[in-house]
């Protein structure tokens, strides 16, 4: 035991890390020795995973407990059953808990969805004392725990975020808390006390009126959840988005032109610099919004004005799939699909979308012959023209032309029959019926 003790940690956590998946093994190992319990502590509580289905949740009360243990989580992940009344009481040990778990880099909530207050820091506990003497005392510490609030927890590590809350004002202080997110998944459901409270009488209860300060989650790269949080968030470096519930135009930063016209005509014009100047803040939106590269949503809009704000708002988009409650079979016109086309092409980084289930290829244009330049002309500006016929061979070999998915089924066209063919034809019916029957 000696010699063992005079190892260094970084060796004992190297040598106990192979057994990070064999929980009982790291028990054993913890209660073997006093040199081992250290390491084995802290590979055993590291990552956490908690459900009544695997019977561990008695794990939220000892971390409530014990803030030497709930130091030591990094990942945290936890599954409660609302339908059973016996994890109640667990809601106020998971607010303790997450309130001591500091060192968090990644956080899994699978809860009640109308229990984000488990976010909030706790108030704080006052211990019962049993010295008589010091009554006085026990009531004035009450006074001052009632008057007080509670400080919020930071969690400087923190990097993934997955909880089925939908956002209020708890989620939105907690997001002021973990300046290192990078990934945020929200739910698109609303509890049912939000559903029964209308938006008009009650509008606190509104999500999309909870207001994310923009200081809060700098370096956020990935969201899933509504798409009413989009314009809350775009002032992030987003580079992918999955997006629940309507995306309407208004909440696309691009969405001031009045008409898909205005649009088509800044797509067309590729490098035209705009009249007016913009604030730092619609600058700083766009430079954004250049960072997009996939994006999932789904939208009531027309789908092809909608593609044209979308290649406005993120230029570099590199996987786009959009979901339409629209039936495009009612529009099956060649200008319809075309107009989507034509925006396509209009990204050049676009490798992959997909329209209601339709995957649309693409391809490189061939270059066009360029015309022969007239005699007269071509003595007097040779080097010009000369430069300007390579530029536009380089941009028509690099231009990209999308390739729109069969919108009908094509009847298979067969050859014309003889009219003496049929008449002279024997099809032998009888005997493939004899054939047939035996």
């Amino acid at each position: 035991m000696a010699a063992l003790a005079a190892l260094p940690v970084e060796l004992l956590d190297a040598v106990l890390s192979p057994l990070s998946h064999n929980l009982s093994t790291l028990a054993a190992a913890a209660l073997s020795c006093s040199t081992l319990n250290p390491s084995a502590t802290r590979l055993l509580y590291r990552n956490l995973s908690l459900s009544a289905y695997a019977r561990n949740l008695g794990v939220v009360n000892l971390l409530a407990a014990r803030p030497d243990l709930a130091a030591l989580v990094r990942t945290f992940a936890v599954h409660l059953d609302d339908a059973e009344p016996a994890v109640l009481p667990t809601y106020s040990d998971l607010q303790r808990a997450l309130a001591l778990m500091t060192n968090l880099t990644s956080l899994a909530l699978y809860v009640d969805a109308s229990a984000s207050w488990i976010l909030s820091p706790p108030f704080p506990h006052q211990p019962q004392r049993k010295d008589k003497h010091r009554k006085r005392e026990e009531a004035r510490e009450r006074e001052e725990s009632d008057i007080l609030a509670p400080v919020p927890t930071f969690y400087p590590r923190l990097e993934h975020l997955t909880c089925n809350f939908p956002l209020d004002e708890h989620l939105a202080a907690f997001l002021g808390q973990v300046p290192s997110l990078i990934s945020l998944q929200l739910s698109s459901a609303v509890p049912a006390d939000w559903q029964a409270a209308s938006t008009q009488s009650e509008p606190e209860l509104d999500p999309s009126a909870i207001l994310v300060p923009s200081s809060h989650i700098p370096l956020l790269e990935a969201y899933t959840g509504p798409a009413y949080m989009l314009p809350a968030l775009a002032s992030r470096p987003l580079r992918a988005v999955h997006l629940s519930g309507d995306l309407t135009l208004d909440l696309l930063p691009s969405a001031s032109a009045p008409s898909p016209e205005p649009a088509t005509s800044v797509l067309r014009a590729a490098g035209a610099s705009s009249s007016s100047e913009d604030d730092a803040s619609e600058a700083r939106d766009a430079d954004t919004g250049a960072l997009l590269q996939v994006m999932s949503a789904m939208t009531s809009a027309a789908p092809a004005q909608l593609l044209e704000f979308l290649a406005l708002a993120y230029p570099n988009l590199v996987c786009l799939r959009l979901m339409t409650t629209r039936a495009l079979w009612d529009l099956p016109d060649l200008a319809f699909y075309s107009r989507i086309a034509d925006t396509l092409s209009t990204l050049p980084h676009l490798a992959a979308f997909e329209l209601s289930g339709m995957h649309w290829q693409s391809r490189r244009k061939s270059p066009s012959p360029l015309p022969s330049p007239s005699p007269s002309l071509a003595s007097s500006s040779s080097s010009a023209s000369s430069s300007r016929a390579i530029s536009a061979v380089e941009s028509q070999t690099a231009a990209t032309e999308w390739i729109s998915p069969p919108v009908n089924p094509r009847v298979a066209e067969l050859p014309p029959d003889d009219e003496h063919d049929l008449e002279d034809r024997d099809y032998d019916f009888d005997g493939a019926f004899l054939e047939w029957s035996y």
